[in-house]
């Protein structure tokens, strides 16, 4: 199971950093775009459209799993704290299982919008037809990487609540000891 985390880890370190790439490029693009507008009053035309359309997109479903398996989501735990051990880990297990399947359900519903936007060639109407698949492409990308996660934690929770002992806190020992 350890090799599966650390699989999954690698590919999310890579598109996190994908991610924090195209964030750079956003900053920048903006910038020249503010510089063009006000300094020659010729804005790039294109930006908005690159930006709200591909590169946001990218870097926030491209960080979801990365987020979950660094706990970077926001999680309410007030009750979960002062229940049992054995609860606690029933209650991971539960929350592990509704998030894989939302997530499923999304990366799904997602494949195949993108999968209908490339069959019918779907563009955007604009002076460039920029192509929508790869901006719903982004979409069960990032799901099905933080779904594989959820799904891993839920074996992990499983397995805990079944002996008796937090696994999952013995898998992210190993994981620190291999970032």
């Amino acid at each position: 199971m350890l090799g599966l985390f650390k699989a999954l880890a690698v590919i999310e370190r890579a598109v996190t950093a994908v991610a924090a790439v195209l964030s750079i490029a956003i900053m920048l693009i903006v910038t020249c775009d503010v510089a063009l507008r006000y300094v020659f009053n010729s804005p790039l035309t294109w930006a908005y459209d690159l930006i709200s359309l591909y590169l946001m997109a990218a870097v926030f479903f491209l960080v979801l799993g990365d987020a979950h398996r660094a706990g970077a989501h926001v999680g309410v735990d007030i009750l979960q704290q002062r229940f049992p051990p054995a609860a606690r880990r029933l209650a991971a297990l539960v929350t592990d299982l509704v998030g894989l399947a939302v997530f499923c359900l999304i990366a799904w519903f997602g494949g195949l919008r993108a999968l209908d936007a490339f069959e019918s060639a779907d563009v955007l109407a604009g002076a460039i037809p920029w192509p929508t698949w790869p901006s719903l492409a982004l979409v069960p990308l990032g799901c099905g990487l933080i779904a594989t996660r959820l799904l891993l934690h839920a074996a992990a929770d499983a397995i805990s609540l079944a002996r008796g002992r937090d696994v999952v806190t013995d898998v992210a020992r190993a994981q620190e000891n291999f970032e």
